[in-house]
């Protein structure tokens, strides 16, 4: 359906029209959830150059297309590419949107993630701990807030710091199991995430009955 609305566009307006951009980003975003990264990649990159043909080279609709592109380069194991792609996106939106914006904070997570796969624990806590400031500030009951209060859980985790680690793992995962209802589906499986950090924090600090029991609690998430 993607595929025909974005044919469609192309029909009616040519390439030069910014629902052209949009219909790139929607079909490539459903292919990259499909794991098919190397269809997705082309429709991302050609998005981007539309929109700085019709936007410049600075704007936030840009940045979030730069996060997207971003977001696929990580999924293929292009580290190095995703992490100067999410620095473009995060510096022009820094400067656009100001740091205290929900999108500055998306990026922000997103950035922290990638950084803990390449083992940058430190730079990776430093964005998360940014990320969960301005989440905190802007939107202290949303779900993202306590996600990001568990993705920064498990940073300290790697980072064997486990007393710091677990009040933060577990109000992670309880703030992301009340508002559960308010996840998009896309994000469910965040729950079961927190979850299963909390079975690591207790295996890594001998406390098997522990374990044992957020073992279940893992098992029991659908």
């Amino acid at each position: 359906m993607y595929g025909e609305a974005l044919a469609i566009a192309r029909k009616a307006f040519g390439d030069q029209h910014p629902s052209v951009p949009t219909a790139l980003n929607n079909l490539a975003s459903v292919l990259k959830r499909q794991g098919k990264l190397a269809e997705a990649e082309p429709l991302f990159r050609e998005a981007l150059e539309i929109e700085k043909k019709l936007l410049g080279n600075e704007h936030p609709t840009l940045a979030v297309s730069l996060r997207n592109l971003a977001s696929l380069l990580r999924d293929q194991g292009r580290l190095d590419e995703a992490e100067t792609v999410f620095g473009n996106a995060l510096e022009m939106q820094r400067k656009l949107l100001g740091n205290e914006h929900p999108d500055v904070a998306t990026t922000l997570e997103r950035l922290a993630r990638l950084l803990e796969d390449r083992g940058k624990l430190a730079d990776a806590e430093a964005a998360c701990r940014e990320c969960l400031a301005t989440r905190q500030q802007i939107s202290p009951d949303d779900w993202q807030t306590f996600n990001a209060r568990s993705l920064l859980g498990a940073i300290l985790l790697s980072q064997k710091r486990y007393e710091e680690a677990g009040p933060l793992l577990i109000s992670g995962f309880e703030g992301m199991k009340q508002r559960e209802d308010r996840i998009p589906l896309a994000d469910k499986p965040r729950v079961k995430e927190t979850a299963r950090r909390l079975v690591e924090l207790y295996t890594a600090t001998g406390k098997p009955s522990k374990s044992e029991e957020w073992q279940k609690e893992l098992d029991d998430l659908r």
